[in-house]
């Protein structure tokens, strides 16, 4: 692949060897350069532990990780990162397993770069506001809106992404984009493929962490070890492109309708007109519900290109198989080394 690399983050180098000798096993055919992996630095305050959110905290830390390392190839580094979990099948044949035409020379992957430019020179995040009466969450002795925490979660990026200045005071333009942002809670985390532009991040980083990179290998890697980076963090880049480099938040609730809780993507309305917005992807949940008719048709000429939480909504791909034969492997692969970590009882 020419254009487009993938670059997998593991915590530590027992979880990379593991995987590589995995897929081996279950997958010989993909070749060993097919993916780049890397091995995270540890935060210089050391993993959280284990739990609910801190587990959001450490896969966003690893996400940023990735694409600081993309940063350190220097010449070689890439235009744009993409931040995403490892749930995602293509789009193309609706995430089965046979290829169709999306993957020809012609076809519509050959498009993903023109389509990330052509929402980096648009500077608009879509986003929708959520409701306060679709849905609560339930936290034992008490309950939220999905409103109320979700605009929990804007705020906490807020507190990362404008760390130097009041937002209540400031009153630039970004600034008053942002508190909209706030006011509305229009809620902008995966409506569409998150990408960050690494010319971007070569200003936001060294905003956040407080001073530039020191060392001149592996600079933007040891950067992040000291920076406290936020769950759903893409929202915290988006809301630094608002501040900083002119973007705006489009609000679509007109067009997907009020989200229940979290983005409209991953578990839309019925009759949300998802095509009209063109994403590059859409949610496992979001696509089963176009093919009972409860959505509208996706776009055929600018389709989505992946599909994301693909462990929900329908089966796609011999899920249930394949995660089974990858525990059973995986399993095998850590008793050989000697790893009791991970147990037949956790590995879910």
């Amino acid at each position: 692949v020419k254009a487009l690399s993938v670059f997998i983050v593991f915590t530590e180098e027992g979880d990379a060897t593991a995987f590589k000798e995995s897929l081996a096993c279950l997958m010989p055919e993909v070749p060993e350069d097919a993916y780049v992996p890397i091995v995270a630095l540890s935060p210089n305050t050391g993993w959280p532990k284990v739990g609910p959110a801190s587990n959001q905290i450490i896969a966003a830390y690893k996400k940023w990780h990735g694409v600081a390392y993309m940063m350190d190839m220097e010449e070689g580094a890439p235009e744009y990162g993409l931040m995403v979990d490892s749930e995602l099948l293509m789009f193309d044949n609706g995430g089965d397993d046979t290829r169709g035409a999306a993957c020809s020379e012609s076809g519509p992957w050959t498009q993903l770069y023109t389509r990330i430019r052509a929402q980096d020179i648009s500077k608009a995040w879509p986003a929708a506001r959520v409701s306060s009466t679709l849905t609560r969450y339930s936290f034992g002795m008490y309950d939220m809106s999905g409103k109320d925490y979700d605009k929990t979660l804007i705020n906490e990026n807020v507190a990362f992404a404008n760390r130097k200045t009041s937002l209540k005071d400031c009153q630039t333009e970004g600034c008053k984009e942002v508190r909209r942002q706030v006011e509305l809670c229009l809620f902008s985390w995966w409506t569409d493929v998150p990408w960050t532009n690494l010319e971007h991040l070569r200003k936001m980083f060294p905003y956040v962490a407080g001073h530039e990179p020191d060392s001149p290998k592996g600079a933007w890697r040891e950067l992040t070890r000291g920076i406290k980076f936020t769950r759903f963090e893409h929202i915290g880049y988006q809301q630094w492109t608002v501040l900083n480099e002119g973007f705006h938040f489009r609000d679509v609730t007109n067009i997907t309708g009020e989200a229940k809780w979290g983005s409209y993507m991953e578990d839309p309305q019925p009759g949300a007109n998802l095509a009209e917005l063109m994403p590059l992807w859409i949610s496992g949940e979001a696509l089963e519900r176009v093919e009972n008719k409860v959505l509208p048709p996706l776009s055929q000429s600018a389709p989505p290109l992946l599909i994301f939480h693909a462990d929900k909504g329908r089966s796609r791909a011999g899920r249930e198989q394949n995660r089974e034969d990858w525990e059973v492997v995986v399993l095998d692969v850590m008793k050989k080394h000697g790893r009791k970590d991970w147990r037949k009882d956790n590995i879910k």
